[in-house]
């Protein structure tokens, strides 16, 4: 048997090496949401459809990510230049969190055509550009006083700053310092594009969930207790404004909707909220 092992090993890492070679083959049993999580590098068993995208999320793992006092961060200093309000809502969420499963935390994901830059250095500007653009036409649609906050020193993830923006609304509780978005991107990495992603091309620059920490991520912060801003619509109207190879992960709990947290997770591809639904209930 121990004569066998290097020649398991070897097949086993052929194996491997081929899979990352290729990207990920859509799976006819399984949702759309499902299909793009995975590709997105949401591997994780904890995610899986169900018949009607309630039950999507292992309930042994659930984490009441709305309470504020349960909340863990990595970056616990103040922010220079944000208002009291505003350094608090930051600190007191899970922006800055890595749960060891992807399917736990909210994640960006993209496959940026590689005809679109020349480098990774020129990949993730781009990136950059296209959330803020992104952000700016959501805040037009929706008629929200958005500023980016280039005066905040911020922290980095995968040598990049943590880019934020101040949101205000006639929306109660989203005054003056009391709404951010909060942004970032991973370096990206030159890959192959899954066939069913729209608007890609085979070669691109990816970025992806599965890293335990270097994973992007945007999300929307509200302080107080009223959770009365409408996140599912400007998460809808941003992933709207993105490219259509660009999608945005949440997992339960993250997505306010009618003033009360989406009790299971959610895709956003091209403007439209995708439920992780067994194929036959789609």
């Amino acid at each position: 048997m121990k004569r066998l092992a290097p020649l398991t090993t070897a097949i086993l890492a052929a194996a491997l090496a081929g899979c990352a070679a290729t990207p990920r083959a859509y799976n006819q049993e399984e949702s759309r949401a499902l299909n793009l999580a995975r590709a997105g590098g949401i591997y994780d068993m904890d995610l899986r459809d169900s018949g009607d995208g309630s039950r999507s999320y292992s309930k042994g793992m659930l984490v009441p990510l709305l309470d504020l006092a349960s909340l863990a961060t990595s970056f616990d200093a103040p922010l220079r230049h944000l208002s009291g309000s505003q350094t608090f809502l930051f600190n007191a969420t899970d922006i800055m969190m890595t749960p060891d499963n992807p399917s736990a935390r909210p994640s960006l994901m993209g496959w940026m055509p590689a005809s679109m830059a020349t480098s990774e250095a020129q990949a993730y500007e781009q990136y950059v550009d296209l959330v803020d653009q992104a952000i700016r036409l959501a805040a037009n649609d929706m008629a929200l006083s958005a500023t980016k906050l280039s005066n905040v020193e911020a922290p980095e993830i995968d040598g990049h700053p943590l880019m934020l923006w101040s949101i205000e609304s006639t929306e109660p509780g989203c005054g003056a310092g009391q709404c951010v978005v909060a942004y970032n991107i991973k370096t990206p990495n030159r890959w192959k594009s899954p066939a069913y992603v729209e608007g890609a091309e085979p070669e691109s620059y990816n970025i992806a969930a599965n890293h335990p920490e270097n994973y992007s991520r945007l999300v929307f912060r509200q302080s107080g207790e009223q959770l009365s801003f409408p996140v599912d619509e400007f998460y809808r109207t941003v992933s709207g404004a993105l490219p259509s190879w660009m999608l945005m992960y949440f997992p339960p709990g993250t997505v306010i909707q009618d003033s009360e947290p989406l009790p299971y997770p959610v895709l956003y591809e091209q403007g439209q909220r995708l439920m992780f639904k067994e194929p036959d209930h789609e």
